[in-house]
C-alpha cells in the first residue's frame, strides 16, 4: 500500500514538466492535456451537475494516468454508472486502487455507505475505478484508472 500512496503522490505533485496550466488541473501537477482530452481518451462522462473537478492527466506517461476528483449530486450516481459503463462495488473491493489511495491522501476516511465502481475493460485507458463517499445529498468522488 506504501507504494501506491508513494506513486500516486508522485503523479499528482511532480511539477516544472511543463510551463503549460489547464483549468482544473491539481496545483502542481505535471499536466499536458486539458480536462476535456483526458476525459474523451479514457472515455469519462461527468455527470451532469459536477462541481469542484480537478484532476491530474499526462500522455507522455506510460500507462496514461488519470487521477479525477469532482463533488456531484448523489442522485446523479446512478446515471454516471451507466453512461460509463461501471459496476458497482462493495468498499472492500476498493480497497488499494489508486481511487482510493488518492482519496486518502486527500484527507477521505472510510466511512460507512461508502462505495466504488469499476470498469474493466482491459486497457489501462479505458480501464478506471471511481470510489464515492456519500455526504448528505452531495457524492464526493475520486476516479483512477
Amino acid at each position: 500500500m506504501g507504494l501506491l500512496v508513494a506513486f500516486g503522490s508522485a503523479v499528482l505533485l511532480v511539477a516544472g514538466c511543463s510551463d503549460d496550466t489547464y483549468d482544473h488541473q491539481y496545483p502542481k501537477a505535471d499536466v499536458n492535456v486539458s480536462l476535456e482530452k483526458a476525459l474523451s481518451d479514457h472515455r469519462v462522462d461527468l455527470p451532469a451537475g459536477a462541481q469542484d473537478v480537478r484532476y491530474s492527466a499526462n500522455s507522455e506517461l506510460e500507462g496514461y494516468p488519470l487521477f479525477l476528483e469532482f463533488e456531484a449530486p448523489c442522485s446523479e450516481m446512478g446515471a454516471f454508472s451507466e453512461k460509463n459503463g461501471l459496476e458497482r462495488l462493495p468498499m472492500e473491493k476498493m480497497w488499494g486502487t489508486n481511487a482510493a489511495v488518492e482519496a486518502q491522501e486527500s484527507g477521505w476516511r472510510h466511512r460507512k455507505g461508502d462505495y466504488g465502481f469499476r470498469r474493466d475493460s482491459g486497457t489501462s485507458v479505458t480501464r478506471i475505478h471511481a470510489l464515492v463517499s456519500p455526504r448528505g445529498s452531495d457524492c464526493h468522488v475520486w476516479v483512477d484508472n
